[in-house]
């Protein structure tokens, strides 16, 4: 029996009636053989469906017609429809969910049907689920189905008062056509697979070419001339991102890229917009409201000065930079003005140029980026001649080694003698105790630095051998005066001329005369108080500014010597000072005073060596100083060092000003405080490099193993 419904009780009709049935038949036959051959050609989906639609709607004599395909998702959408509108699936509210419920079933179970006007059923538990056809049509549904899936749906709406064996066999008819449907999506992806092989093909010369070099121009044009081949559309550019805005490197087909032309000023901005966004940008046509506003500005401003119908940009993120946060460094734009080829299989063969050209360019950008490569190339090249990198590595340490020694040996360095001193008067003097004693009394507000004249008292000694000594003075002073006061005796008659008691009386005069001298002479020399016995007072030799420090908590109730030094006093102002009343003494080590006595060796009779100064205070600024032959002491003498160890040091006296010292080296009035402390360095003369910085390992290891073992 035949399945098509021109034949249907052909034979009890009359011979016209027959006839005209016969052509309608080979009309249907021949709309059929052209649906078979448009499903074996190479066409696009969209116009495959509308093809396909057209010639299902003419031969069926439908009244509607529509295609539903289901997307990657399983969602149906429809591809292409006639007359969809006219059906009614608005006309009331539970209409269009019972099409939809509808279409669902019909994909899930993967049956089609003849669906009556009016009808619905309930496929669920709650009346959730009603499916139907609420039109006044009769729907024919056939499913697509491909690998046992159902894959999408064909959908025909017919006049109900037709026959219902004519609408049986359209049925019939309907699903060989679907059947054709399934073909063609077979034949389409068998395509799509064919031509993603022959992309392979074409992408692995293309991979090679882009990732042969590391210039980002270079490698900007290739990607942007064979992408354009290998996708088969009218222009690709590319945009890198040095810094914080894009810069357009390539465009294909274009030799240079002008950078001030508007087109290339519209697409840097373009570029800016999507790269900031971080999102891929398709446009087939119809702009998408839901973009960001910067973006949706930037694809007006562009699209009028270039008129594409097709624009893809995708930013190019290589995994290097996925933790970093960091916007994509490059993108690439891709247009067509016309193109036969469906925007989805454009967009796939961008994906797969992208992920070769981000890693590319990636590359090339970080090779851009690599500081002074014009002295990191030629050592390269030397390192390939040396014959890889362990060796270079091994030849450049031998290298530097062998500089370094011999610059150790034969380049000249300064030899520095360090010292420490303190900036103190010239004149200057120690104020030594006259008689032993301890110190009872400083008078307040006497300082380091405090302003004193000459003559006054400094601080109160008490010696009880000093007291008992003016005592005992000044009772036989009393004692003597008493006797020489005494009144005379009278003379026995017939004595002698000169009685005793005078004789008594003129020795007494001149005792008391020779200890009123003494006395005095103790005072003088002491500078005692003649009216509280044993105390006595220290002064001032002269006018000045008192440079000792600490003293008060270091004298007050401690016993003196003679030859104890008390307070240090200099003659200089103590609000302006004078520089030319100023020196440094210098406490030179005595292990480094035979280098500096050296050094003076090699200099001329009367010249002097340099000194550099730093002052504790003030330690981010330097100074000089003239250290002459006839300032050194020829003597050590042993003080407590810093680790209050006993050193022995020699003192020498370095000038700060007069000839000789540059006005810019010289030490101003403002650091000269009393016993500021500074850290010196003695230059003696240049010397070789090695010895100079390591003099002190080697005088080490001459007194520690040469000089015990070495055999003259």
């Amino acid at each position: 029996m035949s399945n098509d419904p021109s034949q249907q009780n052909q034979g009890s009709m009359n011979p016209a009636e027959a006839a005209q049935i016969e052509a309608a038949r080979r009309q249907i036959n021949q709309l059929a053989d052209e649906i078979a051959q448009l499903s074996e050609a190479d066409v696009a989906p969209q116009a495959y469906y509308t093809d396909f639609l057209q010639r299902l709607f003419f031969a069926a004599q439908a009244f509607a017609g529509a295609i539903w395909i289901r997307t990657p998702q399983g969602n149906l959408q429809l591809q292409c429809q006639i007359n969809l509108r006219e059906v009614g699936l608005e006309s009331t509210p539970d209409a269009k969910p019972m099409h939809d419920e509808l279409l669902r079933q019909a994909t899930i179970q993967g049956k089609g049907g003849v669906i009556g006007p009016r009808f619905s059923h309930n496929f669920g538990a709650e009346g959730d689920q009603v499916a139907g056809n609420a039109s006044d049509f009769v729907v024919l549904l056939a499913p697509v189905v491909k690998d046992q899936q159902t894959v999408g749906l064909v959908e025909l709406w017919l006049d109900p008062h037709r026959d219902p064996n004519t609408i049986k066999g359209l049925y019939q008819f309907l699903t060989r056509m679907a059947a054709y449907v399934s073909l063609y999506l077979r034949n389409y992806q068998l395509r799509q697979m064919l031509g993603q092989q022959d992309l392979w093909l074409k992408l692995e010369a293309f991979a090679r070419q882009i990732h042969g070099s590391l210039d980002t121009t270079e490698v900007s044009y290739l990607i942007a001339n064979e992408a354009r081949r290998l996708i088969e559309v009218d222009r690709i550019s590319v945009a890198t991102r040095p810094g914080d805005d894009c810069e357009v490197t390539a465009i294909s087909g274009a030799d240079v890229v002008e950078a001030q032309s508007n087109l290339v000023v519209l697409m840097r901005e373009l570029f800016d917009a999507v790269i900031e966004w971080g999102e891929r940008l398709v446009y087939t046509g119809t702009k998408d409201d839901a973009l960001p506003p910067k973006v949706l500005a930037a694809l007006d401003l562009y699209l009028e000065e270039s008129n594409s119908k097709i624009l893809v940009i995708m930013p190019l993120h290589d995994e290097r930079d996925k933790d970093t946060g960091i916007p994509a460094r490059s993108a690439l734009m891709m247009e067509c003005f016309e193109t036969n080829l469906a925007p989805e299989q454009l967009i796939a063969r961008l994906e797969v140029v992208g992920r070769h050209a981000g890693p590319s360019l990636f590359n090339a950008q970080q090779y851009y980026r690599i500081p002074m490569r014009l002295l990191w190339l030629p050592l390269a090249y030397v390192q390939d001649g040396l014959g890889g990198k362990a060796k270079a590595i091994t030849a450049s340490i031998l290298a530097g080694l062998t500089i370094l020694v011999l610059a150790m040996i034969f380049v000249p360095f300064p030899l520095k003698m360090e010292a420490n001193g303190e900036a103190l008067p010239k004149d200057r003097a120690w104020v030594y105790p006259p008689w032993p004693g301890a110190v009872v009394d400083i008078p307040a507000g006497l300082a380091s630095g405090s302003r004193v004249t000459k003559g006054q008292p400094l601080m109160t000694l008490f010696d009880l051998e000093l007291a008992e000594k003016i005592t005992k003075m000044q009772t036989e002073i009393a004692t003597l005066a008493t006797e020489i006061n005494a009144p005379p005796t009278k003379p026995e008659p017939g004595g002698a001329s000169s009685s005793p008691d005078t004789v008594n009386i003129e020795k007494a005069k001149i005792t008391r005369r020779e200890v009123i001298k003494n006395l005095n002479r103790l005072k003088d020399r002491t500078n005692a108080d003649l009216n509280r016995p044993g105390f006595f007072t220290i002064v001032s030799p002269k006018t000045g500014i008192i440079l000792s420090s600490d003293f008060r908590e270091n004298l007050l109730g401690r016993n003196v010597k003679p030859g104890d030094p008390l307070i240090r006093v200099g003659a200089t102002d103590a609000v302006n000072p004078n520089v030319n009343e100023w020196e440094i003494e210098l406490k030179i080590p005595q292990k480094h005073v035979g280098q500096v006595l050296r050094a003076f060796d090699k200099l001329k009779p009367g010249e002097e060596l340099e000194v550099d100064v730093m002052f504790l205070s003030h330690t981010t600024t330097c100074y000089r100083a003239r250290l002459a032959k006839d300032k050194i002491a020829a003597q050590a003498n042993a003080q407590k060092d810093e680790h209050n160890e006993n050193e022995a040091v020699v003192l020498a006296k370095a000038r700060i000003s007069g000839a000789g010292i540059p006005r810019d080296w010289q030490i101003t009035s403002a650091q000269l405080l009393s016993g500021s402390e500074v850290h010196t360095r003695i230059r003696c003369g240049n010397r070789a490099m090695g010895y100079s910085l390591f003099y002190g390992v080697y005088e080490f290891t001459y007194e520690k193993i040469i000089f015990p073992y070495f055999q003259w």
